[in-house]
This record gives C-alpha cells, sequence and structure tokens, in this order.
C-alpha cells in the first residue's frame, strides 16, 4: 500500500479526507482485492470454467427454444379457446333459429335456416378442426417442452455440479477479511468478545443496558488504532398506537308534503366509528458506536441535513438564514451565563447543526478546520457516496453514527448467497455484494475517520479482568440466536415479530451456555361497538373491528460453542473437531446444529 502514499486524502497508514481517500485509493483498491481472491477461489476449486460456460451456453440455448415453445402453445390455446367459444356461439345460434321457426309469425324463413344451418355447420367443423390439427399439435408442443425441461434440468444439474468446488469454498467473513485486507487501520474482530465490550463499557462509559425493547440481529466488533468499535443492527420494538375504524349502512324515511301531499322519503347513510388502540411496532436500526478519550467530557447530538439533495445556492440560502437564529441564540446563551458561540464556519455550524453541546473548547478542539472540511465533503457530496444520511451522538466518549444506507445492504449474509451454477454470474454477484459492503461499511466510518484527532488520539492501557460470565458479548450471544431459525425461540401462540433477549447460564471449556428469551404478542380479533347518532335522530352501534395485542414469551437455552483460533487450524478443520466433540456427548444432532460465523449453536431445553 506504501506505493498508494502519495494519493489525495491518504498517506498510507491515516486517512486524511475519507471521501478522496475511497475515491482515489480504496475504491480501485478493495476491487482488486476482492477479485484477487475470488480467482484465488477458482484456482483452489479447479473448476473448469469453459466447460461451465458451454454448459450454460447450452442452457440459455435450450431456454430460448422452450420460451418459443410456450408462446406457440399459448398461441395454440387461445385458438383452441376461441373455436371452442365459436363453437358454443354457433350453437346457440341454431337453437334460436329453432326457437324462431317453432314459435311461428315470421315474414321469412331464411334468416333462421341459415342460422340453423350454419349454427350446426360450424361446431361440425371446428370439432373436426381441433381433433385433427389444433389437439395433436398442442399435444405435440407439449411434448416438446417437457424434453426441453428435461434437458435443462440435466443441463442445470451438469453446472450445479461443475461449481459445486467452488461454492463449497465461499465461508462466512470474506467480507471482513477483504475490509481489513484493504483497511488496515480499520480491524475488524472475529467475535465480539467480552474483553471488547469491558473495555467499552468501563473504560469508555458505554451503558450496558439489556433493553427488552431491542435485539441484536448483527454485530460486528473492531478497534481502529485500539479505539474499540461495534457495528450493529438492532430489531427495535415500540408499543404505539393503531386506529382502527368501521361503517354500518343504515337505511330510514321521512315525510314531507309536496304540492300539498304527503311524501315519503328514503334515505341511506354510512355512519363510521373509530377506536384507538394499542400496537406493536418493529423497525431494523442500524448503527455504528464507537469509543475514543479525546473530548471525553464534550456531549451533544445531530440530525443529518440532507445536504446532498441541495445545490450550492440552496445551501447558501439555508446557511444565511439559519445563521441568523443561531448569532441570536449565541447571545442568549451568553446572558445566561452559557459559552455558546457561533463557529466562523457558519456553513459547517449550519449543517453539522451540533447547537446543543454542552462544552465549547471540546467542540472546536474536536472539530478543527480540516475535520469541518472533510465533513462537508462528505456532507454535501452527491457522487461518491451517500451524502449527509447520518446522525451523530456524542456522550463523553462514546459516539455514535447513525447512518440511512447502512440498512439498505444485507450485512450478514450466509456462504448460500453466492452459490450458483454459472461461473461469470457467481463472480459478478460475489464483486457486486463485496464492492457494495465495502462502500457500505466504509463510509459508515467516513463520520468517526474525518476527524482526525480520532486517529492521533490512542487510548490509554486498560486492565482487564482475569474472568468473564462468557466468553463473547450478548450482543454476540442475541446476534446468535437471530441467526438462527426464529421459530425454535416463538411462543406458539405468537403471531408477532419477536424480540430476543439473552442471558448466560453458564461459561466455560469454550461453550457459553445462554437463555434466549422471545417477547411476543398473541392476537386476538376484538370488536367495539361505538354508538354513533344517524340522520334518523336515533344512536347507532357502529362495529369496529380491531386486534388486541397480549404479550406472551417463551425461554429457550442453547449451547454456544466457540470454534477453536489455532492458526494451524483451517475453518473446515475447526468445525469438524468441534462437531465431533457434540456428537461425543450426545448434545445435538446435526440436523439441529447452526453454524454463524466462528460458532456453533443448539437448543438445549425450553420453557414457557
Amino acid at each position: 500500500m506504501n506505493d498508494l502514499g502519495t494519493m489525495e486524502g491518504f498517506d498510507g497508514e491515516n486517512i486524511f479526507e475519507p471521501l478522496l481517500a475511497y475515491k482515489n485509493v480504496y475504491k480501485d483498491l478493495f476491487d482488486k482485492n476482492a477479485t484477487d481472491y475470488i480467482d484465488s477461489l477458482v484456482e483452489k476449486s479447479q473448476v473448469d470454467i469453459e466447460a461451465n460456460r458451454e454448459t450454460n451456453r447450452k442452457i440459455k440455448k435450450s431456454e430460448t427454444e422452450r420460451n418459443d415453445l410456450i408462446k406457440r402453445i399459448n398461441k395454440n390455446n387461445f385458438l383452441r379457446g376461441f373455436m371452442i367459444f365459436l363453437t358454443v356461439a354457433a350453437l346457440v345460434a341454431a337453437i334460436v333459429g329453432i326457437v324462431m321457426i317453432v314459435n311461428g309469425g315470421l315474414s321469412s324463413l331464411v334468416g333462421p335456416i341459415l342460422m340453423i344451418v350454419f349454427g350446426f355447420a360450424l361446431p361440425i367443423l371446428f370439432i373436426v378442426l381441433l381433433t385433427v390439427k389444433v389437439n395433436p399439435k398442442i399435444k405435440q408442443l407439449r411434448g416438446a417442452k417437457e424434453k426441453l425441461d428435461k434437458i435443462i434440468a440435466d443441463l442445470t444439474a451438469e453446472a450445479w455440479n461443475q461449481m459445486a468446488p467452488l461454492n463449497a469454498l465461499f465461508t462466512r467473513g470474506m467480507s471482513v477479511y477483504l475490509f481489513k485486507k484493504t483497511v488496515p487501520i480499520i480491524n475488524l474482530d472475529k467475535m465480539f468478545d467480552s474483553k471488547r465490550l469491558d473495555y467499552l463499557v468501563n473504560k469508555f462509559g458505554l451503558a450496558e443496558v439489556h433493553d427488552v425493547n431491542r435485539s441484536t440481529l448483527y454485530v460486528q466488533s473492531g478497534d481502529i488504532i485500539g479505539n474499540p468499535f461495534f457495528i450493529a443492527n438492532d430489531l427495535v420494538h415500540h408499543l404505539g398506537t393503531k386506529t382502527y375504524y368501521g361503517e354500518l349502512v343504515i337505511h330510514y324515511t321521512t315525510t314531507s308534503y309536496v304540492n300539498g301531499r304527503l311524501v315519503t322519503n328514503h334515505h341511506t347513510q354510512t355512519l363510521r366509528a373509530s377506536v384507538t388502540k394499542p400496537c406493536p411496532y418493529y423497525r431494523e436500526e442500524p448503527y455504528l458506536v464507537y469509543g475514543n478519550e479525546a473530548a471525553p467530557d464534550l456531549i451533544f447530538t445531530r440530525q443529518d441535513s440532507d445536504a446532498e439533495h441541495l445545490n450550492e445556492k440552496q445551501i447558501e440560502k439555508k446557511v444565511n438564514k439559519e445563521v441568523k437564529k443561531l448569532n441570536k441564540m449565541s447571545e442568549k446563551s451568553i446572558k445566561k451565563g452559557g459559552d455558546f458561540t457561533v463557529m466562523g464556519n457558519s456553513e459547517f455550524e449550519v449543517l453539522f447543526g451540533a447547537t446543543n453541546r454542552n462544552d465549547e473548547l471540546q467542540f472546536r478542539l474536536l472539530f478543527t478546520p480540516l475535520a469541518q472540511k472533510q465533513l462537508l465533503q462528505l456532507m454535501k457530496d452527491k457522487e461518491v457516496a451517500f451524502g449527509d444520511d447520518f446522525d451523530f451522538v456524542k456522550h463523553k466518549m462514546i459516539n455514535i453514527v447513525y447512518p440511512e444506507h447502512l440498512g439498505r445492504i444485507a450485512l450478514d449474509v450466509a456462504p448460500e448467497f453466492f452459490h450458483g451454477f454459472n461461473y461469470d454470474v457467481i463472480c459478478k454477484n460475489f464483486l457486486d455484494y463485496m464492492n457494495a459492503y465495502f462502500k457500505h461499511i466504509f463510509f459508515t466510518f467516513a463520520p468517526i475517520l474525518a476527524i482526525p484527532l480520532y486517529q492521533q488520539h490512542k487510548p490509554h492501557e486498560y486492565i482487564y479482568k482475569d474472568l468473564y460470565d462468557s466468553y463473547v458479548s450478548f450482543y454476540e450471544h442475541e446476534h446468535i440466536a437471530n441467526a438462527m431459525n426464529a421459530t425454535e425461540f416463538k411462543h406458539p401462540l405468537s403471531a408477532t415479530p419477536n424480540i430476543l433477549k439473552t442471558s448466560v447460564v453458564k461459561s466455560g471449556e469454550f461453550c457459553d451456555t445462554i437463555r434466549v428469551t422471545a417477547y411476543g404478542y398473541q392476537t386476538f380479533n376484538r370488536t367495539d361497538y361505538i354508538p354513533v347518532m344517524g340522520g334518523d335522530g336515533r344512536s347507532h352501534m357502529v362495529p369496529v373491528n380491531w386486534v388486541e395485542y397480549l404479550p406472551v414469551s417463551q425461554s429457550t437455552d442453547v449451547n454456544v460453542n466457540v470454534v477453536g483460533e489455532e492458526k494451524e487450524e483451517t475453518y473446515a478443520e475447526k468445525f469438524k473437531k468441534a462437531f465431533e466433540n457434540m456428537r461425543k456427548g450426545k448434545l445435538a444432532e446435526d440436523k439441529d446444529v447452526y453454524t454463524v460465523g466462528l460458532f456453533l449453536a443448539y437448543i438445549i431445553k425450553k420453557s414457557k
């Protein structure tokens, strides 16, 4: 990477300007690393690329022929249907003609006679055509299609067999490996262990709250020059309300005098009513948590400005408008003994918008002119990255970034995601996903990397505990549980998504025994009757159907085996040894074991 050191935004070690570093260095470098990686897998698999391409050419040719046959079959089916329709219509015409003659009273019998003649002649002709030509043609075409279906199925099976050695080499963690190789400054862990969590909690002040309203779907921990972080995607629950609507149609009469006569008027009216009831809602929330001792007392929050959707003229107008408000805010703050003052770079002040900061000195220490420049580049970018799509929360030594773009990519794909029977499609899917993964993760870190002090500040030494309650953190436990079959944990009566929370039962011999508690809701269909006054002067009970949600939960004990990290063993050898250990103890059947990253997990028992 040293030969890239002269390029803008990057010096071979530190990332000065993340947007330019990605554009000028990392984007192409990662693509090269990913291409080299897939090429190495292909070489190791020893698959015959040209043979697979020839097989897929045959598949494509056969599929083209089959599509042509399907069009011809559909065309003949339409013709047959149309002839059957005409046959029925002709018979109906013949019957009408007979009825007309029987009833008599016609001035001419020519019309009815022609209806009868053609009414019986045409069906005979159509039946002959259907029997002799159309139906045999359809049968022949269907037979040809069935033969092609068999050929395509056999060719596809052959193509899968050709690609089986390559498909078998895809593993979890490939994206992590490639990311670390491309950006060594950002170290990604193989697992989020208890030591890393302890460091974040007791050194940097992360609140270790087991919130029953959120569950970790994905987690990836690591550090930047010793400063710890983790990226997570949580399933978040909150109990809100939902309004249900119902209606009732009523009929009534009124009387009135019209021209001196008493007239009865009939009325129809639709009465509407509504009820509001509790209702659970679920959403996914991806975020980055980063610990750094720089500006240790500073607290602020900021929300994205969507600056990427504005042109320079619109941004200037927005800044001129907002900076006046900020100047007034600063005057009020100083009068009350506060220290909030507007920064010289009013564009950064407005677009970044961290006006609730509690320490002006530390804020300026952190957001130097260089940091302001880099963050503005990120926020205003319309071409390279995602623009200003991130919220930023700093609470003393803990920084949390909420990037919207991180919710638009699957972060935890299984190896099967890359499997296929077409070599060229496999490679394209691999490179497309890996490049997208890199871009989404890199720009999750970008707001942190844009602050030079964060890369310059290395944490002081920390004395770790000798013993922890578990090998890995509860974030990792929740990630594993969520990666398993959800039906294994849901209460049988639960009809909603479930929040999975974990607690440690025991830990030892590279195995965490955890209790997974699934929180969901049982649903009941209810009806409320709401009185509504009708136009007839009476109150009517309007039915409103709604759903009642009652909490249910179920606990399930799970063993999480941590696969050893011996360097001389391959992944396959590690998992083989772990499976053998389980078989010896007769703890689980192979079909009941889930592999998640470096873990083997299986259920022990359930309790409601």
